[in-house]
């Protein structure tokens, strides 16, 4: 049986399995706790204990988003360094294919950048197209933009977080919160 005390003076609030061992500064608070409930979780309302809202909700917003972390470094790499890389790999995707059409258009207005402005925009599609002895960056973003379709359920993981937060947010009782961080639907 778990009850809590509370210290006479500073209203300090302790949960214990029994008032042996505590001084006559602390009493007992209120009835005995529910079994299988975190203590830390409750409040005292009335005269029975109930799981706060207030108290869950962070608890079960670091759950979800602790899982969707996990599932989305199932589709990347780990370090910053390597996200921070992966960004930048997709804005060079990005602006390559905002160019123009067909490949000659793109390569005649990669031609008319400066080497500077080139370095600026495909750092890496630049280095990528060397390391493979390539004369354009072509097939170097065509790689790009093969390893982005490769982690392409981020997003949607990034959604399900999204969407599941907001709803535990959104929740107003400790049941109804609950009920939205179990009700969330990953991505397959």
């Amino acid at each position: 049986m778990t009850i809590a005390i509370k210290h006479k003076t500073s209203g300090e609030i302790q949960f214990v399995e029994s008032l042996s061992g505590y001084q006559k500064d602390w009493a007992q608070y209120g009835p005995v706790l529910p079994t299988g409930t975190e203590p830390n979780m409750l409040t005292l309302v009335g005269a029975a204990w109930v799981e706060d809202p207030a108290k869950i909700e962070p608890m079960l917003l670091m759950l979800i988003k602790s899982e969707a972390e996990r599932r989305k470094m199932g589709f990347l790499s780990a370090g910053g360094a390597k996200k921070a890389e992966y960004a930048q790999k997709a804005a060079e995707v990005s602006f390559y294919d905002s160019l123009g059409g067909s490949v000659v258009t793109i390569l005649a207005a990669i031609g008319a950048l400066t080497a500077a402005q080139r370095r600026a925009k495909f750092g890496y599609a630049l280095a990528d197209a060397a390391a493979f002895g390539e004369p354009t960056i072509t097939n170097a973003i065509e790689r790009f933009r093969s390893g982005m379709a490769s982690s392409d359920k981020v997003p949607a993981i990034a959604a399900a977080e999204a969407k599941t937060c907001a709803a535990i947010k959104a929740a107003t009782t400790a049941v109804a919160k609950r009920a939205a961080a179990n009700a969330v639907s990953w991505p397959a």
